[in-house]
């Protein structure tokens, strides 16, 4: 008969007890918040995996209305032609989900907004259900609208949260390997 000498791995799991790999998870939310917020600001520049500025967002934005004249009648075609490409030049000036900076501010541990809860097995990190500074929605229910999109009110799916990257889990592997090995080695 073949079996498994469990007696190491008991005096292991004894060794590591409840927080022993507790820094292990608090470093593998930091460098996932990390690779998160490298990759919101690339999309938040266009070009990205996210859905370009549309002219109402834009208008809202910069608080102008650029097909309009003020007393509301439309201006005209040569009008519209020039405007429309200095909205094309502008509208790369502003950043994609950064008009308040709140989801992005949301996307450092500690900051407001931001979840980072120590699991017994891992780490969860994302939004919480903290309100949002302009409005009576959560950070968490404006988020998860951007990471879904939602239909009824044009808004374009924009995915924040995603799934680790093959870099980042490598280095995760690495993180645990060389806990695990100080772990035994008693440091």
């Amino acid at each position: 008969m073949t079996g498994i000498d469990m007696r190491k791995f008991k005096a292991l799991k004894r060794k590591v007890g409840k927080e022993g790999l507790r820094p292990l998870y608090v470093k593998w939310g930091v460098r996932y918040l990390a690779e998160t917020k490298r990759r919101y600001k690339k999309n938040a520049k266009g070009g990205g995996e996210w859905a370009p500025l549309k002219h109402p967002s834009y208008e809202r934005a910069t608080g102008s209305a650029f097909f309009f004249t003020r007393n509301g009648k439309k201006t005209s075609k040569k009008r519209r032609t020039y405007l429309k490409s200095k909205y094309a030049t502008a509208v790369k000036k502003i950043k994609i989900l950064i008009d308040t900076g709140t989801l992005f501010g949301a996307l450092s541990p500690g900051g407001k907004g931001n979840l980072f809860q120590i699991l017994e097995k891992g780490v969860r990190v994302g939004f919480s259900g903290a309100k949002h500074p302009k409005g009576t929605d959560t950070i968490r229910k404006i988020a998860m609208r951007h990471q879904t999109g939602d239909p009824s009110s044009n808004l374009p799916k924009r995915i924040i949260l995603h799934n680790p990257s093959s870099r980042l889990k490598t280095q995760m592997m690495r993180d645990l390997s060389k806990a695990l090995k100080g772990i035994i080695n008693g440091r």
